[in-house]
């Protein structure tokens, strides 16, 4: 059994706080601050009960009508009843 060389601990752990140092020295060289900015608030709507309404009755005016799709001249949007009838026909 032979005892521990406590040179050669030492020179060890030298090596690696050494190198520990030496990683930390190159991280900073690429590593800068960045400002943290706080995030903006929410923003609160005035009317929530008007905006809800409005949005329900555009969404259900275009389930219920024809029209072109945006972007897409070649194609056009149907009414959900007429569409729920061809799919039911196939």
């Amino acid at each position: 059994m032979h005892d521990v060389s406590l040179r050669g601990l030492a020179v060890g752990a030298a090596i690696i706080f050494i190198g520990i140092l030496a990683s930390l020295g190159v991280a900073r060289l690429f590593v800068r601050p960045v400002e943290i900015k706080a995030p903006s608030r929410p923003v609160l709507q005035a009317a929530p009960r008007q905006d809800l309404a409005a949005f329900r009755r555009e969404k259900n005016e275009r389930l219920n009508s024809h029209g072109p799709i945006e972007g897409d001249p070649k194609h056009v949007h149907i009414p959900i009843d007429e569409a729920m009838r061809r799919l039911a026909r196939q």
